[in-house]
C-alpha cells in the first residue's frame, strides 16, 4: 500500500508504520521516490512493506538529498523527544544498511 503525505504529516506516519512500542524499527527503510520529469522525493517503507512517500515543495535534486531531508526531519523530532530513533529492543542485530532508518 502507497501512501502519499505531506511533510508536516511525516512524524505522525513514521509512529504508525516506523515505530513499534515507542522505538523505532530499523527495519524500517528510507529512499527516495524518483518523480516523473526528474528529481526525487523523501520516502520510507514500514511496517508490512506500506510505503510513505513525503510530498515537498519542490523534488530535490539527488536521491541522497532526499533522503537526507527525511533523516534530518526525523532526527530534529528525535532530539524534540516528539520520536524515539532508537533500535526497538526486541529487534535482532542485523547487518548495518546505508538506507536503514
Amino acid at each position: 500500500m502507497n501512501h502519499v503525505i505531506s511533510l508536516k504529516f511525516v512524524i505522525n506516519h513514521w509512529r504508525l508504520f516506523a515505530m513499534q512500542d515507542g522505538y523505532t524499527l530499523h527495519s524500517t527503510v528510507i529512499y527516495a521516490e524518483p518523480v516523473i520529469g526528474g528529481g526525487y522525493l523523501p520516502a520510507f517503507i514500514g511496517k508490512e512493506g506500506t510505503k510513505i512517500i513525503v510530498r515537498t515543495n519542490a523534488p530535490l535534486p539527488t536521491e541522497l538529498a532526499a533522503r537526507n531531508a527525511l533523516r534530518d526531519v526525523l532526527w530534529g523530532a528525535h532530539v524534540e523527544q516528539r520520536i524515539n530513533l532508537q533500535r526497538h529492543p526486541l529487534e535482532t542485530d542485523g547487518p548495518t544498511q546505508e538506507l536503514a532508518a
